[in-house]
């Protein structure tokens, strides 16, 4: 089995009025998502997601990182990784634009997927169990989606969320200590002490000594985590606030480069690591970060967004990791699993159900690339 085509595919998904996505996509018109697809000379295909800063950036790196894949035995997953890393970096080095530098990891994020995916697909086993084994089929899950903007019920929205059956919510802050104290308190309030509550900055905070008196007052609403906030790489600021703080601090969502999420890690900057498979480096580079997390006693919640084969993905990796922390599921990309996805997450009191079906388990449905896929924008 050798792969014959890589095939950068890009879609837009027309986003519906009144259904939430994650706290980091902000809210418009549509949804874009970048696929990358290998085929092999029998016929089967490997799909990997890269969450880009940039489309032009897709077709020049795709066809840079295909031209190395092309040929190869995607059973070699870990030499063929370890060859595009190596590319990746040197390319990297030679190009200055951030941006391209983010988009050569997401590229090489999606290639890695889509050769996981392959391999469990040729061996007839899931991912999770090509990284060592499934150690829950019931993953643990959080809601995210409340968002504050004007006008809107967060406490509503978050019974809602409850009454659907899920035990664990994500709300974004705003960056303004007031507003955001009372509307956790609001919502803390709403929820009683039975629900778990995260709350999510987006790096909207730029004060140290504000964001520590802050999160001594979320610690008062029994904040599961505080999310993002400062913008990823005030590692010393970061290193205090996780010493003075009750409430744990997560981030790495936005980072690419095992090393570059490693540093976190040792400076012990981080209670919760939350790397991206869709920019990361990959499963193997988000594998690799809980690994090295679970030396330092770091937890590890992927992060996946409004994407479902990104969910998948993180599926996966939370089904074999030991220290794996909760999911990310928001309404909207519940809603697109079910026009996207063969066969779509399910969900019971809560818990994410592993299918454990082969690769990332489940392939993506052909009427819908016909109906939502277009061309690769160029410049």
């Amino acid at each position: 089995m050798l792969i014959a085509d890589v095939e950068p595919i890009a879609i837009t998904w027309p986003l519906q009025e009144g259904i939430s996505g994650s706290a980091d996509v902000s809210d418009g018109e549509r949804l874009d998502l970048y696929l990358i697809r290998l085929t092999t000379d029998s016929g089967i295909c490997g799909w990997g997601e890269a969450r880009l800063a940039q489309e032009s950036h897709f077709l020049p790196i795709t066809e840079m990182l295909g031209d190395m894949v092309i040929g190869a035995d995607p059973l070699n997953r870990g030499i063929l990784w370890d060859r595009l890393r190596h590319m990746v970096d040197a390319e990297a080095l030679a190009r200055r634009p951030s941006q391209y530098r983010h988009d050569l990891h997401a590229v090489l994020s999606a290639v890695d997927m889509a050769l996981w995916d392959l391999t469990g697909k040729k061996l007839g086993v899931s991912v999770a169990r090509l990284l060592g084994g499934v150690r829950s089929s019931r993953l643990d899950t959080y809601v995210s989606g409340l968002c504050m903007r004007s006008g809107e019920d967060l406490p509503g929205q978050a019974r809602s969320i409850v009454e659907q059956g899920f035990r664990a919510i994500k709300m974004r802050l705003s960056g303004e200590p007031g507003e955001d104290l009372r509307a956790v308190a609001a919502v803390r309030r709403a929820l009683g002490n039975q629900v778990v509550l995260i709350t999510d900055a987006g790096g909207a905070y730029e004060d140290f000594d504000i964001v520590r008196k802050l999160g001594l007052e979320l610690a008062k609403h029994d904040i599961y985590w505080l999310e993002d906030p400062f913008a990823a790489g005030r590692w010393d600021e970061y290193h205090q606030l996780a010493a003075a703080l009750e409430p744990p601090l997560a981030g790495g969502k936005t980072i690419y480069g095992i090393t570059r999420l490693y540093e976190p890690i040792r400076r012990q900057a981080l209670h919760v690591v939350m790397p991206d498979p869709c920019l990361c480096g990959g499963i193997t580079a988000a594998w690799l970060v809980g690994t090295l997390g679970q030396l330092h006693g770091v937890r590890m919640s992927v992060h996946s967004g409004d994407s479902p084969l990104a969910l998948m993905a993180a599926a996966n990796l939370s089904a074999a990791l030991p220290y794996a922390e909760r999911l990310e599921l928001t309404e909207r990309q519940a809603a697109l699993a079910q026009v996207m996805m063969c066969e779509p997450p399910e969900y019971a009191q809560g818990f994410l159900i592993f299918s454990d079906g082969p690769g990332l388990g489940s392939d993506i449905r052909t009427d819908f690339l016909g109906a939502y896929a277009r061309p690769v924008t160029e410049v």
